[in-house]
């Protein structure tokens, strides 16, 4: 690993990276697997309204992006196992998309991941309080519960990464609950599960026959399948956490990606066997309810309804791991003010923590429940780091730097990078496009917003280094801005 003390500027030429993180490395792999977990019921998303449009052969376009999702984790834990010291994992090497390091595109990623995720807080919280009102307390006002259960999970956060996590341990049981119920539940009730659902394969009346129609329709919901079903990635996250990581990342990231093949290959076959297109796309919103009811009766549909609610909650605590240490790594790298570097004595990145729930109470007042464009706009962002990983691993596999019992893959995978950049662009483009042009304004305004930002706050603080020099004696002013040029 390079030797720089936790926090210290590394000079570009020197090491691969612009800085390293200063958070305690406190939790097992294990950790990095319940990260991930909590985007495993993500499905529901937009399960219903993808139904509505592709009929059952939806379940190809699952099946597709949780593959490709697993390809992408296996050059993951390559990096995050070689270069554990940054904060936020994925979307942290694109720094090195360029050989010699690009700021700006580190920057891009870095930003692009971190608005990818923080809506994933609102929609997991909107969610969840949808399944109490449907099971618990019908009537509720979703939005004011929502924001209830976003104070109390950004207050668990405030108290550091290991109660954080020993919290998502119980979380993590209550997701695996609704999962195998729902997966095994036609096992013992075959007849609740009708393979006419299922096959043929067939695509809704609705639906174009064929040609580029039915091509840019597919890559519409491709676009929006992937911001979910590429979840496993989340694993990396807390790399810079995490203890023994050039050993045990490659662990974790196996367990993540095979846990999120199942959740997104078997549910839907799973769900639409049970209920069929026609009665995902009529509760777009809780559609693992009706399933549940069907499986179980009313009894079980209000278990079922309260251990997915607990589930959802995992998964916006999850993002918020994810989010809050992006910004922080930011931060660090010089692209924001240094107040999203402040930790608490727990470890914890409060700065930027803050700055997560601000934006997320403002989503939650602008879109309210309206999540599906939210998802559609937010993966811009992610697909923007899925295309800049690729590049930067193209760099990094051959640096001899980092950590030397990091994994090594063998030279094909260079071929499957470029494959990989190649065809989230190509998502991103013909996908993207589909939805529309505010969906498209709205995801690249805001991935861009971090260039002008990373710009006046460099050159803020360049400005603040040089009034600083004029202060200090020329052979002391000399050493110290050769030191901060890196």
């Amino acid at each position: 690993m390079p030797s720089d003390a936790p926090g210290e500027r590394c000079p570009s030429g020197d090491q691969p990276f612009p800085s390293v993180s200063t958070l305690p490395r406190s939790v097992s792999w294990r950790s990095a697997v319940l990260v991930a977990l909590g985007g495993a019921v993500l499905v529901t998303v937009s399960l219903g309204p993808m139904a509505a449009e592709l009929g059952n052969a939806s379940v190809l376009v699952w099946i597709a992006a949780a593959t490709i999702g697993a390809v992408q984790c296996v050059l993951l834990a390559e990096l995050a196992s070689r270069f554990s010291n940054r904060a936020g994992g994925t979307a942290q090497f694109a720094y090195r998309a360029l050989r010699r390091g690009s700021p700006s595109l580190g920057a891009l990623s870095s930003w692009s991941y971190w608005f990818a995720w923080t809506p994933g807080i609102a929609v997991n919280l909107i969610l969840a309080a949808t399944y109490l009102r449907e099971v618990l307390w019908p009537g509720a006002p979703t939005i004011p519960l929502a924001i209830g259960l976003g104070v109390v999970l950004y207050l668990v956060n405030s108290y550091g990464l290991k109660l954080s996590m020993r919290i998502n341990a119980v979380l993590a049981v209550l997701t695996v609950i609704p999962l195998l119920a729902i997966m095994i539940g036609p096992l013992f009730k075959p007849s609740a599960f009708s393979a006419e659902h299922l096959l043929p394969l067939n695509l809704p009346d609705s639906a174009p026959s064929g040609g580029w129609d039915l091509v840019a329709l597919i890559a519409k919901w491709f676009f929006v399948a992937a911001w979910v079903a590429y979840g496993a990635e989340m694993a990396s996250t807390v790399c810079a956490e995490m203890r023994d990581c050039a050993c045990r990342m490659p662990r974790a990231l196996a367990l993540a990606s095979g846990a999120c093949m199942v959740a997104f290959g078997v549910l839907p076959i799973v769900l639409l066997g049970l209920v069929g297109a026609d009665g995902l796309a009529a509760d777009p919103v809780t559609g693992f309810v009706p399933a549940a009811e069907v499986l179980f009766g009313s009894a079980g549909k209000t278990v079922i309804g309260l251990v997915l609610a607990a589930a959802l909650v995992l998964g916006a605590q999850a993002f918020i791991f994810g989010s809050s240490r992006t910004i922080y790594q930011i931060a660090l790298d010089g692209h924001l003010p240094r107040f999203f570097t402040r930790v608490n004595k727990r470890g914890v990145p409060t700065g930027s923590l803050a700055w997560d729930a601000t934006v997320i109470a403002l989503m939650l007042a602008v879109f309210g429940t309206g999540v599906i464009e939210v998802v559609a706009a937010a993966n811009v962002g992610y697909l923007i780091v899925f295309i800049l990983m690729p590049m930067a691993y193209l760099v990094l596999r051959h640096r001899n730097d980092g950590d030397p019992e990091g994994l090594r893959l063998p030279r094909p995978f260079a071929a499957v990078a470029i494959a990989l950049a190649i065809l989230n662009a190509a998502i991103l483009v013909i996908g993207g496009s589909q939805w529309g042009v505010r969906v498209m304004a709205i995801g690249c305004g805001v991935s861009l917003l971090i260039l002008p930002l990373s710009y006046f706050t460099r050159r803020s603080a360049a400005r603040r280094l040089h009034h600083d020099l004029d202060d200090l004696p020329q052979p002391q002013a000399k050493a110290v801005s050769k030191d901060g040029a890196g």
